[in-house]
């Protein structure tokens, strides 16, 4: 890796960057930047929720290029103080800087080397710093995703000790991966050895010398063609560069489904192609590529999927990857530097499914079947896109697929098959609307009915007239929480499955991601944290509250799995009447809890954090915090009693 500039040890951290001969200091030697200029950029730098190099900040603002902060980098690459970046990124301490300063006297290692020897970081945490210090893409190492005919000649004793690949080559430009970016004297090597121009890229010493290892190792078969080949047509013609991004497709997908992800995002950036996956909610770094092959992939992507000019998505396809049915979607968003795909994946319906893995607190579980095994009556789930509601409908449906009722479903797509259940496509060219076909279903001989979403005024007219006439509705809204579903349907004219005399209960959902139980580390919130949470304080020192740490079992992202945080509301004539009297949403808000005994997102998740499942930081990631919500506060084993569905809430 790379070794930390200066001869003397200085201080680094939030003031750090004034210090004499930092990178700020340097662009205003250089002219590239005024004090003024210099001043601002900081303040915005130390304003950011998460760091950002001062560089990328400078040309956010406009005050230089960003070729001249590329020149500026090139030019000064080993006056970058690697130690003062991971401090600012909060991965290791200014003691841990000077420990490390002070082995160097007495060691040849590398100031990286030497930070993860000693356990401050990992190698992973190291390199990802340096991409993001020097903007040199990060790439996985995967032979799949490199130009092999560029390995012809090397010498495997000199890859090794140099910890660097080819990766491909455009024209007169050679992407080479290498564990140490600065080398100087490596780039020179490879430019005299390939004869052009080298652009750097970066990778774990351990990626590249496993990667190394397996190509010189025994030869694997290709990948015998698959479901996937055949499903998608990700198959290449006689052309070299569509072998190459054919063989990129099918990697990126099959490893998406291999590491459980949601969707495989790929994204084109000025200099290179992001590749990220959401896993668990979150986006995550997979690989980046070279520029050059962003306008093919997506390109195969798209054909693969039949999405044609002018569309942005397409139906589902279903196929099979690395030996797991999936349901594969796509969709497609024009950018600055060209279009960007999200290809969405959903897995074969699994025991998630029951509610019972679906993080039900006893509360909201007691609510929702009491909802469920009463005759009639309107079930409305709830949660932003792609956060389970269309799970919470089938999970209810399951519940009450019985030999002895007679269950029907309305959907845009069947994400899963369920036995017993006459379940039908709904196809936009079809004789029928949407509504009329809800109303076709109520006049059926059904008892329970799913509709898959309230789509417009007309669709929840039909639903209504189908609960009136004594069938249960299951349907679903996209929203955030309960207070957000309440106001989208008054606010599209669809408020009568509000007012409507019959039963109705609002179930909403975000997804949180679970703590590692293997390297989660005690926690104590303070005060302040809490009731900014809407959270009674007082005692949480009876509670065991935990943090995330990362392992090698969660990939060191601290987290692995996901749970469900809750809102359930039984809509009651308090509620029904501030609806029909269109009362604001921080009214009807607060006359759900107090009149109807509504239990916070924000409190369910307290509890869940304070069980150790998840962590404070988490759930204020993914709920809404409503300032209403301290009128009615509840200390934390208030929560834990309500919660546990040991008291009612009043």
């Amino acid at each position: 890796m790379t070794t930390h500039s200066g001869a003397t040890p200085t201080p680094v951290g939030k003031g750090a960057a004034t210090t004499s001969l930092k990178l700020g200091d340097l662009m205003v030697r250089e002219g590239l930047l005024t004090m003024d200029g210099l001043q601002k950029a900081l303040t915005i730098q130390k304003q950011a929720s998460e760091y950002t190099p001062l560089g990328r900040v400078c040309v956010d603002l406009k005050l230089i290029s960003k070729q001249e902060l590329q020149r500026f980098l090139s030019k000064y690459q080993k006056h970058i103080q690697i130690g003062e970046l991971l401090v600012n990124m909060g991965l290791i301490t200014d003691a841990q800087v000077h420990k490390i300063l002070e082995q160097q006297r007495v060691s040849s290692k590398r100031f990286g080397a030497l930070l993860i020897q000693g356990g401050f970081i990992s190698e992973s945490q190291l390199t990802n710093a340096l991409s993001l210090q020097l903007d040199i893409p990060r790439i996985v190492p995967s032979l799949e995703l490199m130009d092999l005919s560029l390995m012809e000649g090397l010498d495997e004793e000199n890859l090794r000790y140099n910890e660097f690949l080819p990766i491909s080559r455009s024209g007169n430009q050679l992407t080479v991966l290498m564990s140490d970016p600065l080398n100087a004297t490596l780039l020179q090597q490879l430019v005299d050895r390939f004869k052009c121009k080298v652009v750097p890229a970066i990778a774990t010493p351990s990626e590249i010398l496993s990667t190394i290892a397996e190509f010189y190792g025994p030869r694997r078969k290709p990948p015998a063609e698959t479901a996937l080949d055949n499903d998608l047509m990700l198959k290449a013609e006689e052309d070299k560069t569509k072998e190459e991004v054919s063989s990129m497709a099918r990697y990126l997908v099959r490893s998406a489904v291999e590491e459980g992800a949601s969707g495989l995002h790929v994204e084109c950036q000025e200099n290179y192609v992001r590749v990220r996956l959401r896993k668990d909610g979150v986006m995550q770094h997979k690989t980046d590529l070279p520029a050059r092959v962003g306008p093919s992939l997506i390109d195969m992507l798209k054909t693969a999927f039949r999405l044609k000019g002018g569309k942005y998505w397409e139906e589902t396809i279903t196929t099979n990857v690395a030996n797991r049915k999936v349901d594969l979607s796509i969709s497609s968003f024009n950018g600055l530097w060209g279009e960007n795909l999200v290809v969405h994946i959903l897995y074969a319906p699994s025991r998630m499914l029951l509610f019972d893995n679906l993080g039900f607190s006893a509360l909201n579980l007691a609510r929702l079947m009491h909802s469920l095994e009463r005759s009639g009556g309107i079930l409305i789930t709830g949660s932003p896109i792609r956060s389970g509601k269309s799970t919470l409908m089938y999970s209810s449906l399951l519940h009450l697929n019985q030999l002895h009722r007679s269950v029907l479903s309305l959907e845009n797509f069947v994400h899963h098959t369920m036995p017993g259940v006459i379940q039908n496509h709904y196809k936009s060219d079809g004789p029928e609307s949407f509504a009329g076909l809800v109303e076709h279903m109520a006049e059926y001989d059904s008892d329970i009915l799913m509709v898959e979403e309230v789509y417009n005024p007309a669709v929840a007219d039909a639903i209504n007239r189908a609960a009136l006439m004594g069938k249960k509705v299951v349907t679903s809204l996209h929203a955030a929480d309960t207070t957000s579903l309440i106001y989208s349907l008054m606010q599209s004219g669809k408020d009568c499955l509000l007012t409507t005399p019959v039963p109705v209960t609002l179930v909403t959902q975000r997804l949180a991601r679970k703590l590692c139980e293997k390297c989660r580390v005690p926690y104590s919130p303070s005060e302040a944290e809490l009731l900014a949470m809407k959270v009674l304080a007082g005692d949480r020192g009876a509670y065991q509250f935990y943090a995330p740490k990362g392992c090698p079992d969660c990939r060191n992202q601290g987290y692995n799995g996901i749970t469900g945080l809750h809102e359930t509301l039984e809509i009651n004539d308090e509620v029904r009447n501030a609806v029909m009297q269109k009362r604001t949403a921080t009214a009807l808000r607060d006359i759900s809890r107090r009149e109807a005994g509504m239990l916070s997102m924000v409190e369910d998740g307290v509890f869940k954090a304070s069980a150790g499942i998840t962590s404070l930081e988490e759930v204020r990631r993914v709920t809404l915090i409503h300032d209403i919500d301290s009128k009615t506060a509840h200390s934390i084993k208030q929560i834990h009693t309500f919660c546990s569905g040991l008291a009612t809430i009043k």
